[in-house]
């Protein structure tokens, strides 16, 4: 009688997710499109000044990795990543709308390294984030 290797079909399962799984989790092939209904959220925190200290706190936490002290994208981690971090104070990023900004926070952005922060930071802290992003637009 011949004995069967009790280990072969699990195996070939893990294998074949191990190697399947993580291409359609993390796959950015597709270009991230913002939701129009993004596109009109309004930031509920209005008083940039009284939140800024605590924005400027998440800021460094987060995304002073990839974007820099200043948001010009060239945080310590930045040149090992292709394509590069947005420059935040960039006319490129201070043209989308508040809800935009909002949107790219909550969800990230395929094509890019950026990840999503929605289960990360609370929704009032990417609101104040929004903030302090606005508030690192070149000065003239």
């Amino acid at each position: 009688m011949k004995r069967k290797n009790s280990f072969q079909t699990p195996l070939f399962v893990i294998i074949i997710l191990v190697f399947a799984i993580p291409g359609s989790l993390f796959s950015q092939t597709a270009e991230r499109v913002i939701p129009a209904n993004a596109k009109s959220l309004v930031n509920p925190l209005k008083d940039s000044a009284q939140f800024l200290p605590e924005a400027q706190m998440i800021y460094r936490k987060n995304c002073r990795p990839c974007h820099g002290n200043s948001g010009k994208g060239d945080g310590p981690s930045a040149y090992t990543l292709d394509p590069k971090p947005a420059d935040h104070s960039s006319d490129k990023v201070q043209n989308n709308t508040d809800g935009e900004l909002f949107w790219l926070i909550s969800n990230g952005h395929t094509e890019t390294p950026m990840v999503s922060f929605r289960r990360t930071i609370t929704e009032k802290e990417r609101w104040k984030l929004v903030l302090y992003i606005r508030s690192l637009a070149k000065k003239s």
